[in-house]
């Protein structure tokens, strides 16, 4: 089975039991999802066109939590492999009165010729498809002239995702994106509560699976600044678990 069959099927199955008071709980109160929706935000709101309009496309979009936070200012677009997931993402943007055009993954690969945006964020994605440097080339391509990617990879991962190709260091990604047409102007390492967490599900000794729930549950509510202020006592033994960097087609 192919690692694009295996994505399909995993995410198929992890979308299709959720009802749809299970979609918004996610959506809005899912610290995995916000943890790097808000650095995501925050990473391309830096943008010297960020205030006025942009088209934007969210590749892999999931729960849609960051497609659904974009300015409404902005031609807003997503893709996904998982027709479920696309199916609660539609209902979401009723739900929420937003407006998104949704491509599956085949959809957008015959489609993107014909297609141009100003922005492309693929978060938590490359790391799952086999062939990373097509990929990239998907996006040079779709890209306006001066146009940019943000990437959101994880790195030190507590824990080994089956579903991971292969993983990433702030120099593989700066090699392999500077080999793809873009230039490298901001790269940051964030978020040291999620290894934190983690280490305490998965790792350690004694695993209190309930309180971390309230814990994570707590987290969502908690603004980005707040979370990175509290960062600053945290034990540093606990790695960044996440890679942000913003990219401009050269």
């Amino acid at each position: 089975m192919s690692i694009k069959s295996t994505n399909r099927k995993f995410y198929e199955e992890a979308y299709s039991s959720r009802t749809f008071l299970k979609v918004l709980l996610k959506h809005f109160f899912s610290y995995d999802q916000l943890a790097k929706t808000r650095r995501n935000i925050r990473a391309i709101s830096q943008l010297p066109n960020y205030s006025r309009s942009m088209s934007v496309l969210d590749y892999g979009f999931g729960h849609g939590t960051f497609l659904l936070r974009l300015p409404r200012k902005h031609q807003n677009s997503g893709c996904e492999l998982s027709q479920e997931a696309m199916k609660n993402v539609e209902r979401l943007c009723s739900f929420v009165r937003r407006k998104a055009t949704l491509y599956s993954s085949d959809e957008f690969a015959s489609a993107s010729q014909a297609l141009t945006f100003d922005l492309v964020c693929c978060s938590h994605v490359i790391e799952h498809v086999d062939d990373e440097k097509s990929l990239l080339e998907l996006f040079h391509s779709v890209l306006a002239e001066d146009g940019h990617l943000l990437l959101n990879v994880p790195i030190n991962e507590v824990w080994v995702d089956p579903k991971h190709v292969r993983s990433y260091k702030a120099e593989s990604i700066r090699q392999l994106l500077s080999g793809s047409g873009f230039h490298v102007e901001r790269m940051v390492e964030e978020d040291r509560w999620s290894a934190w967490i983690l280490h305490h599900e998965y790792v350690a000794t004694v695993r209190r699976k309930l309180p971390f729930r309230l814990v994570r549950l707590s987290f969502s509510l908690l603004p980005v600044r707040v979370l990175d202020f509290l960062e600053r006592i945290l034990p540093r033994r606990y790695e960044p678990q996440q890679l942000l960097v913003l990219a401009k087609k050269k």
